[in-house]
């Protein structure tokens, strides 16, 4: 886990004052507020009332791999209506995240999700004590419009308090050269590494070669990956070569 992942506590305890100023008008409820790296599961900023020492078990185990509610998150954009039946994938449920919780009555909840910028996942969850969960859940349901715009508008307060820090870094370890903006750009287009040897008058090694300084830069797996995130972070330009 990076220890610079969103971890200056004094800007974090400004997101959570401000976060829990807007909740409160809803009643009172647990809710967790959490940001995670969708490149590297293991960087994840998690903001909550819950008991200090569930969030230190929750990160120690890297539950986040296999939370149902994050995994089912990551391919959404809509809210979350959940309880302990939720399922990964539909296949299996994992009891030992609820089981985690019951003690607080925490049976049931909503999540409301957000995909940044940054290839950040961003969910906040309000988690429904079973002993108010009519009251609390109508509440919830009625007014998720507004809460999905205060996720929004506690995620936007947490990059301003960190923009300087997310800026990034202008070094030639992590620029891409005009050469693997080009190749870049042509994948891109679906072209493949034949044509872009043709394109651009060098060998298909050639191509493989700077796909390969790509892939590392971009800290992806593959070239593939490279594109779709090259593509989300809108950093591909047209090429300047003839």
């Amino acid at each position: 886990m990076s220890r610079t992942f969103f971890s200056d506590l004094e800007k974090n305890g400004v997101v959570k004052e401000n976060l829990e100023k807007n909740l409160a008008k809803y009643g009172e409820m647990y809710y967790g507020y959490g940001v995670m790296n969708k490149r590297n599961m293991d960087d994840m900023l998690i903001i909550t009332n819950l008991p200090g020492i569930f969030i230190d078990d929750y990160k120690e185990k890297k539950y986040q791999s296999i939370d149902p509610i994050i995994v089912n998150a990551l391919n959404r954009v809509s809210p979350l209506i959940w309880d302990n039946s939720l399922k990964v994938n539909d296949l299996w449920i994992v009891d030992k995240i609820f089981e985690s919780v019951k003690s607080y009555n925490i049976i049931s909840g909503q999540t409301f999700v957000l995909h940044d910028q940054n290839n950040n996942l961003v969910v906040l969850s309000l988690y429904i004590n079973k002993f108010l969960m009519a009251e609390l859940d109508a509440e919830v349901k009625r007014h998720k419009n507004d809460l999905q715009g205060l996720l929004i508008d506690t995620h936007e307060l947490l990059l301003h308090l960190y923009r300087d820090e997310n800026k990034p870094q202008q070094n030639t370890e992590s620029t891409l050269s005009s050469r693997e903006n080009s190749i870049l750009y042509w994948s891109s287009t679906g072209k493949t590494y034949p044509e872009i040897a043709r394109i651009l008058n060098i060998t298909v090694s050639t191509v493989k070669f700077h796909m390969g300084n790509i892939v590392r830069k971009l800290g992806v797996k593959n070239a593939k990956h490279a594109i779709s995130l090259a593509i989300e972070l809108n950093i591909i330009s047209h090429p300047s070569d003839k």
